[in-house]
């Protein structure tokens, strides 16, 4: 109990430290930022694109100021008691050094939720002023999206689809179809309507390249009690249907069929490719949770630049916290180009003579550059994860299974961030 008391006076003194320095004023510099999306209205013809641009903005404008404030707080903390001996005060006292890490570590993610949730009250207030002087024209809402709980295909194939998903191929056959199922649904949850969203790739017997195609869903309930309709979808377009929600018994269980209605086609999917809309939650719940995302995202630009400042000064702290923003937030085009020179390398054979363009990089130059990117891939976390504009955009609530997935793709690395700053901190001889 000792030493978390010690840690959490050192983290209500960098608290204290922060509001001395002022830092909150950049709240101030949030709120121009957010006001200063009204000039961008005059080149958006739609009003609700328009008021569309304001929740995006608002988002990025969140992430990105508490990004900022992450990043120099943390660049400077330990390297500025390291040069100002201020670290000898703390360390005279019964307070281990890795305490003093610890402690400087929970007292910034403190100051960030102080960030984020005052920057999310700050952007509810703007919205909610905008909604009441544009009516129905802007409506802040938010459903939850429910995941099948299974997905089989019967008479199929297993498939890797987008490179990165294992999905279920079906070709044309009463016997054969892409099956959901839903367990533990309420009817409640529900309107009069329980709306759906698929996804599918289409393709044929003879025509592998077909990207259309029309399919025969039909939703059914273990009651014996069924609804049928025929969909018209292109190759990775994503259709809205609804089907009676009466059909979600006491027992909450449906299965989603879909059978492909082409005699030469085939259709593909994976489990994430068919979603359930419940109805709206209240708006501030669901953006809260928006909320906790920018926070995940923004501990682990802090738990980067905290470690090396340990070891590096505070400019190359900060610069290695900005370049880990740069690769997270480009990780999908990152991802992609390794895909491609893979394949590039895969398309060389031994031997063979090519003739070289001015623009072509040497083979072990691609090589080397692949390999160092698929590592830090491996290191630095998708920030789409934590991307809350994605979800805000479509007017998608984060549920509680996203919110959780997302927590495991940033906790690992803070974790292990963390531990190694302790350590560092543990060994550290301050008189060098």
């Amino acid at each position: 109990m000792k030493a978390l008391g010690r840690i959490w006076a050192i983290a209500t003194m960098t608290l204290l430290e922060a509001r001395r320095r002022k830092v909150f004023t950049i709240l101030l510099l949030f709120g121009v930022a957010l006001l200063s999306s009204v000039l961008f209205f005059p080149s958006v013809q739609q009003e609700d694109s328009r008021l569309r641009l304001i929740e995006i903005w608002s988002l990025r404008a969140s992430a990105l100021f508490t990004a900022i404030v992450g990043l120099f707080l943390a660049g400077f903390s330990l390297p500025t008691d390291f040069e100002q001996k201020r670290i000898y005060m703390i360390v005279t006292k019964p307070v281990s050094k890795p305490f003093v890490f610890l402690g400087r570590y929970l007292g910034y993610v403190m100051l960030l939720a102080v960030f984020v949730a005052s920057m999310g009250v700050i952007t509810v207030v703007f919205l909610r002023t905008v909604k009441l002087f544009s009516g129905d024209k802007f409506q802040l809402v938010a459903y939850p999206r429910v995941q099948a709980d299974l997905f089989e295909f019967p008479g199929g194939d297993a498939v890797s689809l987008m490179q990165t998903e294992v999905g279920g191929l079906v070709k044309f056959g009463p016997e054969r179809a892409l099956v959901w199922g839903y367990e533990g649904l309420r009817r409640s949850n529900f309107g009069d309507m329980a709306r759906a969203q698929a996804r599918l790739i289409f393709g044929a017997v003879e025509n592998p390249y077909r990207a259309s195609g029309t399919v025969d869903i039909r939703v059914r309930n273990p009651q014996g009690r069924s609804h049928q309709q025929k969909l018209p979808m292109n190759t990775n377009e994503e259709r809205t249907f609804e089907f009676p929600a009466d059909l979600i018994g006491p027992d909450g269980v449906i299965v989603i069929e879909f059978r492909c209605a082409d005699s030469d086609g085939l259709i593909a999917a994976t489990p994430h490719w068919l979603r359930l809309y419940e109805k709206s939650m209240p708006f501030e719940l669901a953006f809260a949770r928006g909320l906790v995302l920018i926070l995940l995202q923004s501990m682990v630009v802090l738990s980067i630049t905290l470690m090396a400042s340990t070891f590096l000064s505070a400019p190359l702290s900060i610069i290695l916290g900005i370049m880990l923003y740069i690769v997270g937030s480009i990780y999908g085009y990152i991802r992609d180009g390794t895909r491609e020179i893979d394949q590039s390398l895969s398309e060389l054979k031994p031997g063979e003579v090519r003739h070289r363009h001015p623009d072509d990089l040497p083979v072990g130059l691609l090589w080397f550059s692949n390999r160092l990117s698929k590592i830090v891939l491996k290191v630095v976390p998708d920030f789409a994860h934590f991307d809350y504009s994605l979800w805000l955009l479509k007017d998608h609530a984060v549920s509680w299974r996203e919110l959780a997935l997302a927590g495991g793709k940033a906790l690992p690395p803070i974790l292990v961030l963390v531990l190694l700053g302790t350590l560092r901190m543990r060994f550290k001889d301050f008189d060098r």
